[in-house]
């Protein structure tokens, strides 16, 4: 079932289907948690199944499908990182030669290549598929799927025809979360910055740890601002759980404090829910300093993606930054 948020996307891919307008290569695009790789695994279905149903929606019921259901289809090929977090080996993508010169097993003549997150091909491997888009093997349809397309090479990007994820609105995502059955589905989506998937599989794994984390995030940045607790220690306790994770709360945070600063609505923010104690910080805080410091995490979310940073030192730098922001004057 194609998640409520994603329909352009795929009325797009399936009018370029239908139309003979599907290149060779699909790059999937968008931030992390909105269902890229599912919604890659519903058309590599779609394109395969025999009996396809409205809106292209594979059967689920013909030969193909059951045989996608097993695990056990001849016509498409996986390449993912052998461990979650690992890269793309070179070697995986070099084992596409044998899969696409041999012809489709099916009559309907599609071979379909899942590849992502495509990001975490290594240089070797990045270079290897890029051999292979610029030499595409007939009837083979290669679809990536990225949280950060920035990472790519830009070759591999004028390869693809892109297709855009956004996060869906605030209200959309709760109410498809509570459909879900999530209780506080307002809080967990705020955690999982937007990202409705994302905000699903926290709520499902019960992972309180985050939740009272972010419940007291706040706490602790307004002890920074009144010299209560130390910026080197708060530093040490991110780097030991997820340290991206808290300088994302932090950015939506410093975000909101900025629009409620300027007039903004509650339907503007990204975490309504700490809207009281935004507002406090909005009215204390120089905005001039909040937009500098803003620019500052939007660097430092940046350097924390790769592996050439001291973590430590950031985090510190960060929170220093946050305790000496300058306050309104009254």
């Amino acid at each position: 079932m194609i998640l409520p948020w994603q329909t352009a996307q795929w009325q797009q891919l399936v009018s370029r289907q239908r139309q003979g307008k599907l290149a060779h290569a699909v790059l999937l695009s968008g931030a992390q948690g909105l269902g890229k790789r599912q919604f890659a695994e519903q058309f590599a279905e779609s394109l395969l199944c025999h009996d396809k149903g409205e809106n292209a929606a594979a059967c689920g019921q013909c030969r193909a499908c059951l045989l996608l259901k097993a695990g056990s289809h001849p016509d498409i090929k996986y390449i993912e990182p052998e461990e979650e977090g690992k890269a793309i080996k070179v070697d995986q993508v070099r084992a596409l030669t044998d899969f696409t010169v041999l012809s489709a097993q099916f009559d309907q003549g599609y071979k379909v290549v899942l590849i992502g997150p495509a990001e975490n091909m290594n240089r070797a491997a990045a270079n290897s598929l890029l051999k292979t888009l610029e030499e595409p093997a007939e009837n083979t349809i290669l679809l990536l799927y990225t949280h950060a397309p920035q990472r790519l090479l830009a070759t591999i990007k004028s390869r693809c025809q892109r297709l855009n994820f956004v996060a869906p609105t605030y209200t959309l995502s709760t109410e498809w979360l509570k459909q879900q059955s999530v209780a506080n589905a307002e809080q967990w989506l705020e955690i999982a910055d937007g990202a409705p998937i994302a905000a699903l599989n926290l709520a499902r794994n019960d992972d309180e740890s985050i939740a009272s984390r972010y419940e007291s995030g706040l706490d602790t940045l307004e002890a920074l601002q009144s010299r209560q607790r130390d910026p080197v220690s708060i530093a040490a306790e991110w780097q030991k759980k997820d340290s991206l994770r808290a300088v994302k709360w932090l950015t939506n945070w410093v975000m909101d404090i900025i629009r409620l600063a300027q007039g903004g609505s509650v339907a503007s923010l990204s975490c309504p829910s700490q809207q009281s104690r935004l507002t406090s910080l909005a009215n204390r805080l120089d905005v001039d300093g909040l937009h500098a410091y803003l620019a500052h995490l939007y660097e430092a979310s940046r350097l924390l993606g790769t592996t050439q940073v001291n973590q430590q030192l950031l985090l510190e730098e960060i929170l220093i930054r946050w305790s000496a922001l300058p306050k309104n004057r009254l």
